[in-house]
């Protein structure tokens, strides 16, 4: 019986040591805090609430809530039992402005109080009004000094919704700075990467966040318009050029794309003869349409994607020197998914969300799923594994997606990890060798610290690195 009476004892100890341990955060946070019974009565009060408000604890504890302010949203909250969000008001005894978010208390879905977290509208409209001064400010003072200019880019570029555009890597950070100091500009930007990296989303935030964000942003596939169409979607052509051209012609998507943003993606698919045409509209900024006299103007910005080795093609004389030349302006590499695993985590939850919202589910990705994640190689990169979270948001049955459901059981062990083909085993050795030095380079963030992971001496890694042509940090 004295046992038990100890437990008991022990128990009730740590019941108060985590009320105060609760207390001390309440009491620590910025924004005001106030708990009501289901009468109505105030419970608690943290100091930023007495703060706000300009009274003190003692004032308002036990206090009616309906006695000190009869208007306020709460006791709405109190009778209806539905929450308020985002709700701005002012509070007249105290002479605030405020935004407040409530949400009521329920027990066994019996209403036993509710809960109101207040903020000084003042902040947040003045942090607001200092936004809009600086942004007014940069767009008339074209003298701003690069350092400030980029800086208000930056802030500017986090209001803006880029769909998928999720990252943690140092790679993509890298890449987000280099979109950036490019919003200013209309040089020629090729992308180049793996398919299923993304590079779609970074053109689509090139355009975004440049000076024809307002403007068209056109997508042309030159690998997905049958060549002996594609010469008339990209120039158009006039009335009677060609039998089966339309009586009043037809302007090509360039033109359609005026004073916008051109993004030529699969750029290596785009038959020789077409080359040359292209090379004219991009350096002289002028088209002829098909059967046409008059050469056409354009005021347009070129963005190209490839997965393919241009360079290499340009070797083989089956791209033009001149055109990858044109586009290679300013380069940019997207690294696949199994170089950059700090991405993987973040992607897959962002993924999750989407499909949950989109089927209105709640699924939830177990933790060793998403370990496992981190250590698959994704062939498929960016593109296969949000296949992959949206197949399991549907077919999985249970709430918590884990490694024994029958979608993912096998998937890591079968799924081919570099290719689908059989290759000559030296081959496959040394895939397997660069995508492991990849990875550690990627991990450690330095070659010495890929050195440790990898358990080599730094020189090994190095000599690798150079071999495989990977990107290395000392």
């Amino acid at each position: 019986m004295a046992d038990g009476q100890t437990l008991d004892n022990l128990a009730l100890l740590q019941t108060q040591s985590q009320v105060r341990w609760l207390f001390n955060i309440l009491d620590s946070i910025y924004d005001g805090v106030m708990v009501v019974d289901q009468k109505g009565s105030i419970v608690y009060a943290n100091p930023a609430y007495t703060r706000t408000f300009g009274v003190s604890v003692q004032k308002v504890l036990n206090r009616k809530l309906a006695d000190i302010e009869p208007d306020s949203r709460v006791l709405d909250v109190l009778r209806t039992g539905k929450p308020v969000v985002d709700d701005p008001s002012f509070v007249a005894s105290a002479g605030v402005d405020i935004v407040a978010n409530i949400t009521p208390v329920f027990e066994e879905k019996r209403l036993v109080g509710a809960v109101a977290v207040f903020r000084d509208r003042s902040e947040i409209l003045a942090m607001q009004e200092k936004l809009k001064l600086a942004i007014e400010e940069a767009e008339k003072n074209r003298q701003l000094t690069d350092r400030y200019y980029s800086e208000l880019q930056e802030l500017r570029a986090r209001f803006l919704e880029v769909d998928d555009m999720v990252f943690e890597s140092r790679p993509m950070q890298k890449i987000l700075a280099m979109v950036l100091k490019l919003a200013n500009v209309d040089s020629t930007v090729l992308i180049t990467g793996e398919s299923g990296v993304g590079k779609e989303i970074i053109a689509k935030l090139i355009h975004r966040t440049s000076r024809r964000s307002q403007e068209g942003f056109v997508t042309i596939n030159c690998g997905a318009i049958p060549e002996n169409l594609l010469e008339s979607e990209l120039f158009g052509y006039e009335k009677g050029s060609f039998t089966g051209a339309g009586r009043e012609g037809k302007p090509g998507l360039l033109e359609t794309a005026n004073y916008g943003t051109v993004f030529l993606d699969e750029i290596g698919d785009l038959p020789l003869v077409l080359q040359v045409k292209l090379l004219r509209a991009i350096q002289e900024q002028q088209i002829s349409r098909i059967g046409g006299l008059k050469p056409v103007s354009l005021n347009v910005r070129f963005l190209a994607a490839s997965n393919r080795d241009l360079k290499a093609m340009v070797d083989n004389r089956t791209f033009r020197e001149d055109l990858y030349y044109r586009l290679n302006v300013v380069p940019i590499h997207i690294p696949p998914l199994r170089e950059r695993p700090r991405d993987i985590t973040p992607l897959a939850r962002f993924f999750l969300e989407k499909y949950n919202s989109r089927y209105q589910l709640r699924k939830r990705i177990a933790p060793e799923v998403l370990r496992s994640f981190e250590q698959y190689v994704w062939p498929g990169n960016v593109r296969e594994l949000e296949n992959l979270v949206e197949r399991l948001v549907v077919c999985v049955d249970a709430e918590v997606i884990t490694l024994q459901d029958e979608v993912l059981a096998g998937y890591f062990k079968t799924a081919p990890p570099f290719t689908s083909d059989i290759v000559p085993l030296k081959e496959a050795r040394a895939q397997f060798e660069e995508n492991l030095v990849s990875r550690a380079l990627a991990l450690g963030g330095t070659s010495r610290a890929a050195a440790k992971l990898l358990a080599v001496d730094h020189a090994t890694v190095l000599r690798k690195a150079r071999q495989y042509r990977l990107r290395v940090v000392e």
